[in-house]
């Protein structure tokens, strides 16, 4: 009896056993066929744009005919009257609509493209003629007005519409150590509206070359003065500067404007900045560049810096492609190959990646949709609670869910970061021209010893 009794104890053992085995293997089943589908379905993950510009560099707008409904493009020297201007936003939720983007970054465009006498065809993209840009200084009331027509006009969408889009505030001249005040400005004219600055120009391929006057870079006082006060606002910043000058010829070329960013990373850790493109622009060739941002951008400044995708950094990068230039694809699928490297820079560092589309003005069709969606093959061989984050956690993580309300009468520090303020208030390699030569007393950076092109 007692036999009996020791092997069915034993036979319950090895049933609770068997069933506990096999309730784990179904569970790990479940988990892998999630992680699958999240893996072969990327579409269905909501992306948060962080990168859009309302305005093309006319200053024209794609929007819904307040008529017809129908989806009009960007006419030159055509505007809305104020009270309709917001069928531009209406426009661009249907289509965030249509590309499952759940939350996207709206700014205007800080320049505009002038109309040369010696060119016979006006230009609509900055790189279209030699005619230069000049600064478009009323682009924020443009994007500000279309809020207001739209709160005016639709209060109930509006209220449920308005948490989705952040405005920022770009129409300033990023040499002018008064940039400062004109946006404090725009923020006391729409309090409530604004939720960050930029996209902020700097060094910018042949864009720069097209202004006149002096060059913006990333360590001016002027800027400086714009990243303190987002700082004490809790206002991101989004910047383009390049990591380098342009390759001529297509080879690589030293990061040579990379310490002027690192000077306001390092200035302003309270401060979050968007680092548009990587440092990427138009035939901007530099080796290792997931080695320059991991040891130089993320890794000391990973609590407050975030680089943004956008543009021709995902072509140019981070598609792996063979040595005739085409782009490598799954076997099976057929959806691009992104390089081993990248995906590696990103699972490291998985709050500190966003998705933008860069899309300027014209936003009809299927356009918005095919240039945010471009980076579902990304998001398909990244681990799905990184591609989830990179989609648009991190960018509801760092964007304000209100916008700024100053408090009465605020005003600027005058003299903050200016020549008055002394060396205690203002880093000398701020305030120096970069023709300066640099002086004995000026503290030589630990990391020109890796790339004689990163300047101190």
């Amino acid at each position: 009896m007692k036999d009996k009794s020791f092997r069915h104890r034993l036979l319950e053992r090895g049933v609770s056993r068997l069933s506990l085995v096999t309730l784990l293997l179904v569970v790990l089943l479940l988990v892998s066929a999630g992680n699958a589908q999240d893996r072969s379905s990327p579409e269905k993950i909501s992306i948060a744009d962080a990168h859009f510009h309302l305005l093309d560099f006319l200053q024209n707008s794609a929007y819904l005919d307040p008529d017809s409904g129908e989806e009009m493009s960007p006419i030159v020297a055509r505007s809305l009257p104020h009270f309709q201007s917001h069928h531009r936003l209406k426009l661009f939720l249907d289509k965030m609509d249509e590309a499952n983007v759940s939350h996207a970054m709206v700014s205007g465009m800080p320049f505009v493209k002038k109309w040369s006498a010696d060119v016979p065809v006006r230009s609509k993209y900055y790189l279209d003629s030699g005619s230069r840009v000049v600064r478009a200084r009323d682009t924020d009331y443009v994007v500000a007005l279309s809020f207001v027509a739209f709160q005016a006009a639709e209060p109930q969408r509006y209220k449920q519409e308005f948490p989705r889009l952040a405005p920022f505030i770009c129409g300033f001249n990023e040499t002018d150590l008064g940039a400062v005040d004109m946006i404090a400005k725009r923020i006391t004219e729409f309090p409530g509206l604004w939720k960050g600055i930029g996209e902020v120009m700097s060094h910018h391929d042949d864009l720069s070359n097209l202004t006149t006057g002096e060059r913006s870079r990333a360590n001016h006082p002027a800027l400086f003065r714009i990243f303190d006060f987002a700082g004490e606002f809790g206002l991101p910043v989004s910047i383009h500067h390049n990591i380098g000058p342009i390759s001529s010829d297509g080879s690589p070329r030293d990061a040579e404007y990379l310490g002027e960013i690192l000077d306001a990373f390092e200035e302003f850790p309270q401060t979050t900045f968007i680092y548009a493109h990587a440092g990427i622009s138009r035939r901007v060739v530099v080796e290792n560049l997931t080695g320059i941002l991991d040891r130089y951008v993320l890794t000391p400044h990973q609590n407050h810096v975030l680089i943004d995708l956008s543009w021709v950094v995902f072509e140019e990068y981070l598609l792996d492609k063979d040595n005739n230039g085409d782009v490598k694809r799954d076997r099976v699928s057929g959806k691009p190959l992104i390089r081993q490297e990248w995906i590696e820079l990103i699972e490291k560092f998985p709050g500190n990646f966003l998705l933008g589309s860069d899309l300027v003005g014209d936003f009809t069709g299927d356009q918005y949709k095919k240039e945010i969606r471009k980076f579902d093959p990304l998001l398909g061989q990244l681990k799905p609670e990184v591609a989830k984050q990179v989609a648009s956690l991190n960018w509801l993580r760092i964007v304000p869910k209100e916008g700024l309300t100053l408090p009465e009468r605020y005003r600027y520090p005058e003299f903050r970061y200016t020549q008055r303020s002394g060396p205690r208030k203002v880093p000398l390699r701020a305030i120096r021209s970069p023709d300066t030569p640099i002086h004995p007393w000026l503290p030589i950076r630990k990391d020109t010893r890796w790339d004689p092109g990163i300047v101190p």
